[in-house]
């Protein structure tokens, strides 16, 4: 029977029996929500930049928690030491700040900031060779006014679409949610008095970590003043392995994020871009003029047709691979359930009399709060009409049909698939459903226009499947703090309504401080959006839009989805047998990164880990108190420093150095001579 009946571990909620119970506006209040602004512009801004950078962003549920309970908690601290009385700041009102933000982060990362919108520009498209000629398949604006209302309502139609499977998911099918239990367990020792201690440590922690990465990154700008200049461009390893990009360029937002992202997946990233950029990328560079005949980046006749395909081949079969796992393991698991007549577990549930004490009380707020599954259904039809006219009128290339299609028809589908894949094994996967979509959309408008409405139709996907998955492991962390499910979906819309306003914005500024000669989505740029080639392609493979491609590209592409397939099996297994191989197997999408991004980040990420393996050598309980803290702090103090600097270029205020690296002899005798005629004294090498 359920996991949870029995007495063996000590109460949660006798802890907090003594507290009063606040109703809906005690939980939803004036101060969570504008606190809730204020972080999720942080951590959206933070979110955004590391997905333009690098393609790939981690995990921020914990770090956001623990920073949204510090401040709120110092808050109210502070304005009771002023003398101003003010309600406690209970566990419910937390949950409420913590869906809000994260839901707003979430968006942050399904919008197309980094993916299918910049996959719609014309540079995008005379990187992949396609003929931006065609009007039809380009889009150099997106009114973001209106992508505003877009973003709104797809993901707003993600939280309508997960109400009616709250009950299922939660009580009857009893599933764990690992992320959501986690956050709840962490929760839940904030507010005890128990927990008092640690939240302290983590403040100390917090700050020093935040105000070393700021006071790094200020450091660093002194040095940055001309192209190619500061520590982000330093030789560590020297000028030859530099020139492949291997090379630690002293972010210690991407060491933070390593601490954060597993083991697995950094070694992962590291072993990739050792294959790639010192294995594969020289064989290949040696066979120019006899498989290809052009290096130029521009161009998928050449090099990067073999770095694009290659790597978008591993990415989409290990999507395809754990979809077909995740369904597999989906059917089985309600086979079970239908065996063991589990349709009346919820009746069992309320009058069953070894239930424990947690149980009956989770289960009061949660049934006594619960929620309309009619009213969530008329929800998401509404917003998937509305949908259907707001796309349209964002990229006329896709109909209002193909909408509602879409929206009708495979997003219910994969919704359902989705979450019950995430209860099971904290894995979401979403950008796959989103690239069948992508696929089938476009292979079925198969006409001019048919790349924009593919990716018009994947991005509303990609928000809603994103936004349900975090919807429901919110509400499994909401029945574990006693938060009334009414109060967690406010805290999704809120999120969404907040995300709809902000992410443009955020957008807009780094479209706007980008280089003009360098815009997002280049490989010249500040921000290459790796992964935005990826989606294009996988359109333009739809359309049969791409047709020539390098000599042998194909076959390297079935060797990888032979390699990826191999590995994806032998883990699936070791993991089922439990062996301790199953520490060892990279994960193939975190290997195929570096073969679109570069191997440069991977240096940070592997430092991240390093660090984080050392601390938990040398204090194991420090470590996994405080590894997440130091971490966000490491993320968010470089990330708010770019605002600032950014401020200063608007200003023409320009860093006074200029830190070069140069190959001894000849170049650095040039460079002096130079320098000499300038007489500057303020340039160094």
């Amino acid at each position: 029977m359920d996991a949870t009946i029995g007495e063996s571990a000590p109460s949660v909620e006798r802890v907090f029996e003594g507290q009063p119970y606040h109703g809906f506006w005690g939980q939803v209040t004036l101060r969570s929500m504008v606190v809730a602004v204020v972080f999720a512009f942080v951590f959206s801004w933070v979110s955004i930049r590391i997905y333009m950078i690098v393609g790939l962003v981690g995990a921020f549920n914990m770090p956001s928690n623990i920073i949204n309970f510090v401040c709120l908690k110092s808050l109210v601290a502070l304005l009771r030491r002023c003398g101003i009385a003010v309600a406690p700041f209970t566990r419910q009102e937390n949950m409420f700040l913590q869906t809000s933000v994260i839901t707003c982060v979430n968006v942050a990362v399904s919008c197309g900031f980094a993916t299918y919108i910049i996959a719609m520009t014309s540079e995008l498209a005379k990187s992949l060779s396609d003929d931006p000629s065609d009007k039809t398949d380009i889009v150099e604006y997106v009114p973001m006014g209106r992508y505003g209302f877009f973003i709104f309502f797809t993901g707003l139609a993600g939280v309508m679409s997960m109400i009616p499977l709250v009950q299922v998911m939660i009580i009857n099918y009893r599933l764990l949610f690992p992320t959501g239990t986690v956050v709840a367990h962490l929760i839940n020792s904030f507010h005890t008095p128990q927990g008092a201690y640690v939240a302290k440590l983590q403040v100390r922690a917090l700050l020093k970590a935040f105000l070393g990465s700021f006071s790094w990154s200020v450091f660093q700008w002194f040095y940055t003043g001309g192209n190619n200049c500061g520590f982000g461009v330093f030789p560590t390893f020297g000028l030859e392995l530099y020139k492949r990009r291997f090379f630690f360029d002293f972010s210690v937002s991407w060491v933070g994020l390593g601490m954060i992202v597993p083991h697995l997946v950094n070694f992962g990233l590291l072993f990739g871009g050792i294959v790639s950029g010192g294995i594969i990328y020289p064989f290949l560079e040696s066979k120019k003029g006899q498989w290809y005949h052009t290096d130029s980046a521009s161009t998928l006749d050449g090099i990067n047709g073999y770095k694009i395909f290659v790597g978008l081949t591993m990415v989409v079969t290990e999507g395809i691979f754990n979809f077909t796992t995740l369904m597999t393991a989906m059917l089985v698991d309600l086979y079970n359930k239908r065996q063991e007549n589990d349709s009346g577990v919820t009746k069992f549930i309320l009058k069953h009399p070894s239930l424990n004490y947690d149980d009956r009380k989770r289960l009061e707020v949660f049934l006594g709060n619960r929620l309309p599954a009619f009213g969530g259904v008329a929800g998401f039809v509404g917003c998937a009409i509305i949908c259907s006219v707001i796309t349209p009128w964002i990229f006329h290339q896709i109909k209002f049909y193909h909408v509602l299609i879409v929206f009708f028809t495979i997003i219910p589908v994969f919704t359902f698939s989705n979450i019950y894949g995430t209860g099971l094994t904290d894995w979401s996967v979403a950008p796959t459903y989103c690239k069948v979509v992508l696929f089938v959309v476009a292979a079925c408008v198969a006409k001019p226009g048919a790349v924009i409405a593919s990716l018009a139709a994947c991005g509303a996907s990609l928000i809603s499947l994103n936004v349900s998955s975090q919807a429901m492991q919110d509400i499994k962390t909401g029945y574990m703090t006693l938060t009334s499910p009414r109060v967690v979906v406010a805290g999704h819309i809120y999120g969404v309504l907040i995300s709809s306003i902000i992410n443009p914005l955020i957008f807009l500024f780094f479209e706007e401080h980008a280089k003009k000669s360098a815009p997002i989505g280049t490989k010249a740029s500040a921000y290459p959006s790796p992964s935005a080639g990826m989606y294009r392609a996988l359109a333009l493979l739809g359309t049969g839009g791409v047709k020539e491609l390098p000599k042998y590209c194909i076959t390297f592409c079935f060797g990888a989805i032979l390699i990826t397939v191999a590995l994806e099996t032998l883990r699936l297994v070791s993991q089922r047998r439990d062996w301790k191989l199953q520490h060892y197997i990279p994960c193939m999408t975190a290997l195929a990164l570096p073969f679109l991004a570069g191997p440069t980040f991977t240096i940070d990420f592997t430092i991240g880990t390093f660090v984080l393996i050392i601390w938990t050598k040398v204090n194991r309980q420090s470590a996994e108190i405080l590894s997440s803290v130091v971490a966000a702090g490491l993320i968010c103090g470089d990330g708010i420093w770019y605002l600032p600097s950014a401020i200063l270029g608007l200003y023409n205020v320009d860093p006074p150095i200029c830190m070069k690296f140069l190959a001894s002899g000849e170049q650095v005798q040039m460079a002096n001579a130079f320098l000499n005629t300038l007489g500057t004294q303020g340039m160094t090498r």
